[in-house]
């Protein structure tokens, strides 16, 4: 559960930064190129640390399976 917060954040700046794109789609579309350039490079900023968060809670979940494969507690050997 701990690694839900990191995924779920990183969605939401996925989504964020969808939004940030839509808004300089518009500004292109009304010929406020000077405004969209600045609006796109944040965008772009956002949506990369968004899967960069994705990346992180992937790996870390895989990790932490892995872990619990190498070495289980010890009531899961006693019940085998």
């Amino acid at each position: 559960m701990k690694f839900w917060w990191r995924e779920l954040s990183g969605w939401l700046l996925i989504g964020l930064a969808m939004v940030g794109f839509v808004l300089v789609y518009e500004f292109c579309n009304g010929h406020f190129l000077t405004e969209a350039w600045v609006i796109a490079i944040i965008a772009l900023v956002i949506f990369w640390g968004g899967i960069q968060l994705l990346k992180v809670a992937i790996a870390a979940r895989i990790c932490q399976q892995a872990q619990d494969r190498l070495y289980p507690t010890k009531e899961v050997k006693e019940r085998k």
